[in-house]
């Protein structure tokens, strides 16, 4: 299959970057030259001492940053009475991460990953590309507030639903993971601080910047098992200027990565699964059978009963010889046959996998200038100008219809079996004028795969000031971030052109029972189209606070305060296709049927847009209440801290929320920590702004289930398989209220006195969240319909078909009434219940210094979900006392990608010249709900993974090769695959990796 870029083109574009980072280079080293001329050359030494301590200053500057995560006032050592967790540049090496999610992913308390970047099964509605999320707590996306250099990140311009409902989140992807100097992680509800948003911590990543010098890296890897190839190209240019009064810092970063097909991974090749299954329990289940049933041979639907080619409702298929089937009858071409009825998915469904990019081509271009210049008298200025830009290709399984959207064959068409012309089958009762035809479910195969190109660029501009003005530190900046997606599938198809093509009344016309296979490539051409959204989103923002942290002395130490204010605007903008947002629609032209959307396969979105404005204002203090020297018994030391915050959405109100912290050292070796917080987040602008959103999902119908039961068919609902493709209607609701929660922790840290450099914490905590955003399962909202039907009612947000011939007779004998399938499932967003979430966090930290045999630090961080649990409100308990699966209600730990334990640990040494790092990482396992035990009912059991990758460098200290270090590393060393799940690919891909070992080397070049 040829790949969407030529090599050719993605060599030239290798080349490019490899001469415009060694001209960087070039231009670096003659301007790092011409700085240290002109401090050589300075009139005075007091000038060079200048530069020097201005150097220390920063460093203590950053020193300073990385203890007040969490706190507002500079100086505080309240940081300490709240758990943060830091990934710096030595653990970075350890991971080996070449992209944002496998560096965020390293997080043990960071849950699954739903933007992931790998998602090629979604339409274009959905976020796709190089994106990619943070979910720490596993309370899901949007709860973590993700900041760079202190201050948020704009949204990334698409969605993804989680329990139905959609979530937004920033592109961690768009930070560089090499120009990363640390990344702070606070777990604690911090909204009283930071904002609304950080239910469950801050994720905070702090860039390189105010460097001198020059840096850069170079690294190429490969998969052992696939055709996975990546590059990454990196340079880091700083100067400083003015006598050492300004520093201008270039950060610069390249990635490419290859495409690989699902076909080349055993596991994904096809979309059938059970042959993993077989000598377990499971064997044969059905579960795991992925395919589709709508297939190139075709699902249709005459006008009219044919008696021994159709059912008495009219349906049949196409489908190729076969000897044991008495009912075929093969007067087709090609030697084909027609079959009344549906096709079965066991002999003859589709390998959706087959023509499925696993891992789409993703390049990348990351590129940041900071400026920071001090204007003397204790004042700075400071600015960030940020570039990224990404994009990705893939291809999904080729276009096919939907039940919702059917196109009629006319009786006049030409390769209509059924109709009037020529290709008219003899010897069967076929009223003169020829049947009309509807094509129920049939794939394109002959249009080819869907290729998808996905563009991803956003840039942000900030400018601030910061000082000390006596006791009083202060910082004021102007932000403004945008962001741009491009989704574009070529090799569409246009209903309204595809059905005038199969309506043609000569040979030209396109034959859907051929198997597509016979049809030339100019009729294909004539329905084809490329079908595109621009999503775009834009943040401005304006702040000011300020600190002092001696404002006034208690007995044990002095007190500090901060108080702060910002101004948010936030806005995003959906533009769909022309022919998804209701603007060129498709009219059946047989029956006159409009239908909103002109996409085959894809359900009609019309555009959407909103915006807000946020004011907030907070204040925070915190200081000592006890001090060693106050020689208290068991009150070696006491802390505290406590703040609130202000904030007005100009769309779902204000609100006030508190935060209180306290810390107690009963010895000088134990601390004890507590904090409560309360918070507010505001619904996200598409789930108040979207207008009708529909999307197609496959329910499974428990009313005819039930019928099967009641006649003896099946014995229960696990051996039930009624669905069908089912148009989800989802509205937005510009009434919803936010949600609310209640945040606290216990914690301890043990540092012993008799090993230096070990620490151990562990901590607990607990959130509770209330008026959820949400919706519905499209599944149990089916299921009430089965409920209330059994009770003389029926659900009027689940709208049928009138139930035809079939219907009536396959409810012959059932005791119940005859229904038609199910063609729209309703839910309109709204809050719902409250969830409970409680977990625990520990960690252990050991640095050992100046040995014979060089220095060593160890780090190993675990995550346990103790409590997870959504409340089952009433009508969710009817569907349970049915015996029905509840989807994403009552206890979810272990459940759909939250496993109870997860662990990740670093260990990295270095002597001399020599360094090395070893990294590991443990996911336990979980419940994929999505896959039920035929005969028992239990849910499929997702395996525990464990990975470890390793790493060994070499620094040149002399000669040509001075301040050059070569690294070798492995990813994944032990091969481990992924443990099975019944998903796309035959794993879980938002927690588990499928590259399998990864080898790279790396190259890293310093100049002063």
């Amino acid at each position: 299959m040829p790949m969407l870029h030529t090599q050719n083109h993605r060599l030239n574009k290798l080349s490019m970057a490899i001469l415009v980072s060694f001209g960087v280079i070039s231009l670096s080293a003659q301007a790092a030259q011409d700085t240290r001329s002109s401090v050589e050359e300075a009139d005075s030494k007091a000038e060079l001492e200048r530069a020097i301590e201005r150097k220390k200053i920063a460093a203590e500057k950053d020193l300073e940053q990385i203890v007040v995560v969490g706190s507002s006032i500079k100086g505080s050592d309240v940081t300490g009475s709240l758990p943060v967790t830091l990934i710096d540049a030595s653990d970075i090496d350890a991971i080996g991460a070449t992209s944002g999610i496998e560096l965020f992913a390293s997080i043990p308390s960071n849950g699954s990953v739903n933007f992931n970047g790998n998602d090629v099964v979604s339409g274009v509605y959905q976020s796709r590309g190089d994106v990619a999320s943070i979910n720490l707590r596993s309370i899901g996306t949007g709860n973590t507030l993700t900041l760079l250099n202190g201050r948020r990140l704009v949204q990334h311009p698409g969605s993804q639903t989680e329990n139905s409902v959609p979530v937004t989140t920033v592109n961690i992807n768009s930070i560089p993971v090499l120009g990363i100097g640390r990344v702070e992680i606070l777990h604690d509800g911090a909204a009283a601080i930071y904002g609304s948003d950080a239910v469950a911590g801050v994720v905070n990543t702090e860039m390189r910047q105010d460097f001198s010098g020059f840096r850069f890296d170079a690294q190429y890897g490969q998969a052992e098992n696939t055709s996975r190839e990546k590059v990454n190209l990196n340079a880091l240019a700083g100067w400083d200027l003015n006598e050492g009064m300004t520093n201008v810092t270039v950060s610069v970063n390249y990635y490419h990565g290859s495409e690989v097909m699902a076909s080349e991974f055993d596991r994904s090749s096809n979309s059938d699964l059970r042959r993993f299954l077989e000598g377990t329990s499971w064997e044969g289940d059905t579960n795991f059978r992925n395919t589709s049933t709508t297939t190139q041979w075709g699902r249709f639907d005459a006008s009219q009963e044919v008696t021994g080619l159709t059912t008495s409702a009219g349906r049949f298929h196409v489908e190729p010889v076969d000897g044991t089937d008495t009912n075929q009858q093969c007067l087709l071409e090609n030697g084909l046959c027609i079959d009344s009825g549906s096709i079965t998915s066991d002999t003859q469904g589709y390998n959706t996998n087959s023509a499925r990019t696993f891992l789409p081509e993703t390049e990348r271009l990351n590129s940041f200038i900071f400026l920071n210049h001090d204007l003397g008298n204790d004042t700075e200025l400071y600015g960030e100008l940020g570039y990224y830009r990404a994009e990705s290709n893939s291809q999904r399984a080729e276009t096919a219809t939907l039940t919702s959207a059917p196109v009629t064959i006319a009786n006049s068409a030409y390769w209509n079996p059924l109709g009037s012309g020529v290709n008219r089958l003899a010897g069967y009762d076929i009223p003169v004028e020829g049947l009309d035809v509807t094509i129920d479910a049939y794939r394109s195969l002959d249009a080819g795969p869907r290729a998808i190109n996905v563009k991803n660029t956003s840039y942000r501009l900030l400018g601030g000031a910061r000082g000390i003005k006596g006791d009083w530190d202060w910082d004021s900046a102007a932000l403004y971030s945008a962001a741009k997606t491009v989704d574009s599938t070529a090799n569409r198809i246009s209903l309204s052109l595809f059905q005038d093509a199969v309506n043609r009344q000569d040979a030209s016309a396109y034959n859907t029972f051929c198997g597509a296979s016979c049809n030339s490539q100019d009729t294909i051409d004539s329905f084809k189209i490329d079908v595109e959204r621009t999503g775009e989103t834009a943040l401005g923002l304006v702040d000011f606070k300020m600190s002092n942290a001696k404002l006034f002395a208690l007995p044990a130490g002095n007190v500090g305060l901060a108080v702060g204010t910002e101004w948010r605007y936030e806005n995003f903008e959906n533009d769909y296709d022309d022919r998804l947002n209701g603007t060129v629609m498709y009219t059946d032209s047989v029956t006159g049927i409009t239908y909103d959307s002109d996409v085959m396969g894809s359900s009609a979105q019309p555009n959407s847009d909103g915006s807000r404005n946020i004011l907030s204002a907070f204040v925070e203090m915190a200081g000592p209440l006890v001090s060693p020297d106050m020689d208290i018994p068991f009150v070696n030391q006491l802390n505290f801290q406590i703040a609130g915050r202000y904030e007005r959405y100009n769309d779902v109100g204000d609100v006030f929320k508190p935060k209180a912290v306290l810390s107690w050292y009963p010895v000088e070796s134990l601390q004890i920590r507590g904090s409560y917080a309360e918070g507010f987040r505001a619904p996200n602008l598409e789930q108040l702004h979207t207008a009708v959103t529909s999307r197609v999902n496959y329910p499974t119908d428990f009313y005819r289930c039930q019928a099967d039961i009641n006649k003896g068919n099946v014995d229960s609902f696990s051996q039930c398989s009624s669905s069908d493709s089912v148009s989800n209607i989802r509205l937005g609701n510009p009434n919803l209220k936010p949600e609310k929660d209640y945040n606290y922790g216990l914690g301890l840290v043990y540092t012993p006195t008799f090993v230096e450099n070990l620490t151990f914490t562990a901590d607990y905590w607990h959130i509770k969240q209330e008026d959820l955003v949400g919706i519905r399962s499209y599944q149990n909202i089916a299921d009430l319909d089965y409920y209330q039907r059994l009770n003389g009612g029926s659900n009027p947000n689940v709208i049928r078909a009138e139930a035809t011939s079939d219907d009536i007779a396959f409810f012959e004998g059932s005791g119940l009434a005859p229904v038609g399938d199910m063609v729209e499932v309703i839910g309109l967003f709204e809050n719902l219940d409250s969830r409970e979430t409680s977990g625990l966090d520990l960690g252990a930290y050991y640095k050992l210094r100046d040995t014979a045999l060089g220095n060593f630090k160890f780090k190993l961080n675990a995550a346990k979900i103790i409590k997870a649990f959504q409340a089952v409100d009433s009508e969710s308990a009817q569907l349970a006392a049915l015996g029905l699966t509840l989807d994403d209600v009552g206890d979810l730990v272990q459940m759909d990608g939250r496993p109870e334990w997860q662990a990740s640990g670093t260990l990295t040494w270095d002597y001399q010249n020599w360094g090395a790092g070893l990294y590991g990482k443990y996911v336990g396992e979980f419940y994929d709900t999505g896959a039920v035990q035929d005969d028992t009912g239990e849910f499929w059991l997702v395996d525990s993974w464990t990975t470890f990758s390793i790493y060994g460098q070499y620094t040149f200290d002399q000669g040509t090769f001075e301040n050059t270090r070569v690294r070798l590393g492995v990813r994944n060393m032990f091969d481990k695959t992924p443990p099975l799940a019944d998903e796309t690919y035959g794993y879980e891909a938002s927690l588990h990796n499928a590259e399998g070992r990864y080898v790279y080397l790396s190259l890293s070049m310093n100049f002063d």
